[in-house]
């Protein structure tokens, strides 16, 4: 986990990217509190810390422009606006497609980060795509005034990346946030060129997600069911130490027809990968424990072996009302 509560903004610069390249011609310091707690929180907020990405080039990593810059910046910090600048301009040669959006660019070097205890100096890269307005209500001598103002929310998610250097002897580590899915591209491929760093993880983690996705769209599984095919998912990898996607099927799903089958293998033969703890841990944070009704109503399962289930949750049909019901088994209320 990255610590920032600690840390310092030593500087920073704003450039806009769209049809024409603004860059800024400052390398700002020493912000004032609040100016640099909002760029922090824009610069940290939703950073995906669990998976990590390293650069790469495929002929050699100093073709990788933003590797190449960021060094530059860790070895030389009075080199900072020129290569900020640098950053700016690259990212401006990769934007040039309709559906990417013009923005302010901003790109901040952190001192004072703590990474394991160990300090650690970050650049931070924010590309801000949308604006909002803000109230701005001030008290002026007992008399209120209240003004509309285009303004950038730092709690919005927008398309990130922090560099943290590593020292001299190892690589960089870089950790990323995309607004959408389909900004993946540019900005994980095209702008940075990057991919995980741990492999294992990365795969892990998607075959979980797809896995996940398959079974919560397959409309003729009960809720029931969906939940407990979840969790025989779940335990197919606490219990495997490498995803194989036959044998995932075999052990996972008791009926299946070829069609569907080759659904899954089709979606997720590529993830098939030594298994990774920590992608398993976060992944059984996020797999469904609810049942939701459209009568507003949930219910929560946190039975240990939710195999039972069956024995648990009776699924049922009235024909009298016309409507479907669950009748649940206990032996005391809490």
């Amino acid at each position: 986990m990255l610590e920032v509560s600690e840390s310092t903004l030593a500087q920073y610069s704003m450039h806009f990217i769209g049809e024409t390249l603004i860059l800024g011609e400052e390398a700002l310091t020493q912000p004032e509190v609040m100016l640099e707690a909002a760029f922090t929180q824009l610069a940290f907020h939703k950073i995906d810390m669990e998976q990590q990405y390293e650069f790469f080039h495929e002929i050699t990593i100093t073709l990788n422009e933003v590797y190449t810059y960021a060094k530059a910046i860790f070895t030389q910090e009075n080199s900072f606006l020129e290569q900020s600048q640098n950053i700016a301009k690259h990212l401006h040669s990769v934007s040039q497609h309709p559906n990417i959006k013009s923005g302010e660019l901003f790109i901040g070097l952190f001192d004072n980060c703590l990474l394991l205890d160990e300090t650690k100096k970050v650049i931070a890269i924010v590309k801000i795509d949308e604006k909002e307005i803000f109230l701005d209500v001030q008290n002026d001598h007992h008399q209120m005034t209240v003004n509309g103002i285009d303004g950038i929310n730092v709690k919005k998610i927008n398309n990130a990346a922090i560099i943290i250097d590593m020292g001299p002897d190892q690589p960089p580590a870089v950790f990323i946030k995309t607004k959408r899915k389909e900004d993946i591209v540019y900005w994980q491929e095209r702008f940075l060129k990057i991919k995980a760093a741990d492999e294992h993880y990365y795969k892990t983690d998607l075959a979980l997600a797809e896995c996940k996705k398959y079974i919560l769209k397959e409309e003729h599984y009960t809720s029931t069911e969906k939940l407990g095919l979840l969790n025989k998912t779940l335990d197919y990898f606490r219990n495997e130490e490498e995803f194989q996607v036959d044998h995932y099927i075999d052990t996972v799903f008791e009926q299946i027809d070829a069609t569907e089958k080759d659904i899954i293998v089709k979606t997720v033969k590529p993830y098939e990968t030594i298994i990774s703890d920590s992608a398993l841990e976060k992944a059984e944070k996020k797999y469904k424990r609810k049942i939701k009704l459209d009568s507003n109503i949930e219910i929560q399962v946190n039975i240990q072996h939710i195999e039972h289930i069956d024995e648990l949750i009776e699924v049922g049909y009235d024909e009298a009302t016309n409507r479907k019901f669950y009748k649940i088994y206990f032996q005391d209320e809490m």
